[in-house]
C-alpha cells in the first residue's frame, strides 16, 4: 500500500465551472489542475481574458509526467486476445479496434506534455511565447526564474508561470512506486510525510498546480494591480545523486539565487524538505553553511508534510505561499516536523503559525531526485 496527495475534486468545481465544458474535454488531470490556478491567478493579478497587448504576454509552465490512457487500452484488451491462445494479442485486430474504439484525443492531445501551456496560452490571449519545462522537481522554479528573465530583459510585460503535475495516472504512480522515492505509509498516514524529521524514510506524490503572474513593476503600477510580492534573485545547479552532490548542488543555487537579488540576506528559509534521506540532510548541511558563514541561521520552512511532494508544481507553490507569508507576516505551519532530527540542525518554524511581522525576504528551495537545485529569492512588496 501507498500513500499520495490527491486534490479533492470540491477544492477546483467552482474555477471549473468558469471554463468552457467543451474546452474542458480537450484537458488531462494535470492541465486542468494548471487551467484552475491560472485562472485563480489571473483574477488575483485582475486581468481578463483575453489579456490586453497580448503580444508582450506570454507562458512558461513545469510539468514533467505525461498520463497514459490506460484505461481506455484495459477496456479494449479483452477483445483483441487471438482466439486460440488468450495471452497473445492479435495485432492486425487490435489496430482495426484501436482506430475505431478508442478516443482520439486520449492518444494525441491528452499525452503531449506542452499542449497544456499551449491552452493557458490560448485562453488568455498569450502570444508573446509559450513554453514548457520538463526538468522535473525543479522544472516549475526554472519556470519562475525564465519568467523573470524574460521581465528583466524587456522581452514581456506579463508571464503566467509556474507548474503542474499529476502522478496520480495509473501508469505514473505505478513507475514511481517501483523506485526508492516514495515513502511507506506510516500508522497514520497523513504523518507519511515528514521533512528533516528522525523517522523519516522518503516523499509522498502529491498532484496539484500554482501558477504566479510575474509582471514589470511600472506596467502593473499602470494598470493599478495589486502588487504582492517581488521575484528579487533565481539561481540553479547540478550534481550527483548523493549526500556530497546534492549538498553542493543546493549550495550553489542558494548562493547563485541570492547573489542574483543583491540583497544582503533573508529573514527565513522555505526549504525543500521532501522527506528523503539524503536530500534533506544535504539541503540542511547546505543551509547550515551558508549562513553560518554569515553568523545567523534563519527560521526554516517546510510544509511537504502538508501537501506532498507536487514535483515541477513543488517549487512554485511553495514561492507563492512564501510571498503570501511575507505580505501577511505570518509563516504557516510546518507539519509533522515535531521530532526533528538533531543531525540536521535547522531551526524549523513549528507546527503552529509564526508572526514575522517586519521580514521582507526569504529564500526558497527546490531539490530534485538527481541531484539537481534551483532557489529563489522573494521580497515583500514595497
Amino acid at each position: 500500500m501507498d500513500v499520495a496527495a490527491e486534490v479533492p475534486a470540491s477544492k477546483v468545481a467552482e474555477s471549473l465551472s468558469k471554463l468552457s465544458r467543451k474546452q474542458l474535454k480537450l484537458y488531462n488531470r494535470a492541465t486542468t489542475l494548471a487551467m484552475t490556478a491560472a485562472t485563480l491567478a489571473a483574477e488575483d493579478a485582475g486581468l481578463t481574458a483575453p489579456v490586453s497587448e497580448g503580444s508582450r504576454a506570454g507562458v512558461i509552465l513545469g510539468t514533467l509526467f505525461i498520463p497514459y490512457p490506460i484505461q481506455s487500452i484495459l477496456r479494449l484488451l479483452p477483445g483483441l486476445e487471438t482466439p486460440d491462445d488468450p495471452y497473445q494479442i492479435d495485432m492486425g485486430r487490435m489496430m482495426k479496434v484501436a482506430m475505431k474504439g478508442m478516443n482520439p484525443l486520449d492518444m494525441s492531445l491528452k499525452i503531449v506534455p506542452n499542449l497544456t501551456a499551449g491552452h493557458i496560452a490560448i485562453t488568455f490571449g498569450l502570444r508573446g511565447f509559450c513554453r514548457t519545462v520538463s526538468d522535473g522537481c525543479t522544472g516549475g522554479m526554472h519556470a519562475i526564474g525564465q519568467a523573470m528573465t524574460a521581465i528583466r530583459e524587456g522581452e514581456l510585460d506579463v508571464v503566467f508561470c509556474g507548474g503542474t503535475e499529476s502522478p496520480m495516472d495509473d501508469m505514473v504512480f505505478a513507475d514511481l512506486c517501483s523506485t526508492d522515492l516514495l515513502a511507506a505509509p506510516a500508522k497514520i498516514p497523513e504523518q507519511t510525510c515528514c521533512p528533516f524529521g528522525r523517522g523519516r524514510r522518503g516523499l509522498v506524490a502529491g498532484e496539484g498546480a500554482a501558477v504566479l503572474v510575474l509582471e514589470d513593476f511600472n506596467h502593473a503600477r499602470q494598470r493599478g494591480a495589486r502588487v504582492r510580492g517581488e521575484i528579487a534573485g533565481f539561481g540553479g545547479a547540478s550534481g550527483e545523486r548523493s549526500l556530497a552532490g546534492v549538498r553542493g548542488s543546493s549550495g550553489r543555487a542558494m548562493c547563485a539565487a541570492l547573489e542574483d537579488s543583491q540583497r544582503d540576506g533573508v529573514e527565513f528559509v522555505w526549504a525543500n524538505g521532501d522527506s528523503s534521506l539524503v536530500n534533506d540532510q544535504a539541503e540542511a548541511d547546505a543551509i547550515r553553511a551558508l549562513f553560518e558563514e554569515q553568523g545567523r541561521l534563519p527560521v526554516v520552512c517546510a510544509t511537504k508534510g502538508a501537501h506532498g511532494d507536487l514535483f515541477s508544481a513543488a517549487g512554485p507553490l511553495e514561492v507563492a505561499t512564501a510571498v503570501i507569508a511575507l505580505e501577511q507576516g505570518v509563516l504557516p505551519p510546518s507539519f509533522n516536523c515535531g521530532d526533528p532530527d538533531p543531525q540536521c540542525g535547522l531551526r524549523l518554524s513549528g507546527e503552529a503559525p509564526q508572526a514575522i511581522a517586519g521580514a521582507r525576504t526569504a529564500l526558497v528551495n527546490a531539490l530534485g531526485t538527481f541531484g539537481e537545485a534551483a532557489s529563489v529569492v522573494v521580497a515583500r512588496a514595497a
